[in-house]
């Protein structure tokens, strides 16, 4: 007889990147000049446009990988929160749990661009 499992559900999913004491003493050793290089690394994977924070992490993986290797791959989702706290991001849903949540740009508009949010469409239309 098969083996047969529940798919997943969000709620049933533990966060995709819950750090390890290892990880967290990695992180705590990291300087203010790595913090501020990771931010600006994700915010050029970021948009005024809603997209998950597994793809922000994606195309950002290569770079990390190459000039924070003293870093664990969670502290990105951890910067990704720390910016949206600060009001540079905006988050939906739990950043740690990169495959259910969104980040976009705070604001959620270009500015001086003709093409907007379906967010800000919607309530420009209400």
């Amino acid at each position: 007889m098969p083996n047969h499992q529940k798919p997943l559900a969000s709620d049933d999913e533990e966060r995709d990147d819950d750090p390890t004491p290892e990880e967290l003493a990695q992180m705590r050793r990291a300087t203010a000049d790595d913090a501020a290089a990771v931010d600006a690394l994700i915010l050029q994977s970021c948009t005024h446009r809603w997209r998950k924070v597994a793809m922000v992490f994606a195309t950002s993986l290569n770079e990390f990988d190459a000039k924070f290797p003293h870093l664990p791959y969670v502290y990105m989702p951890v910067r990704i929160i720390a910016m949206e706290q600060s009001g540079v991001l905006e988050v939906r849903g739990d950043a740690m749990a990169m495959r259910f949540s969104e980040v976009r740009l705070a604001g959620g508009k270009c500015d001086g661009c003709p093409l907007l949010d379906v967010d800000s469409q919607q309530e420009e239309a209400a």
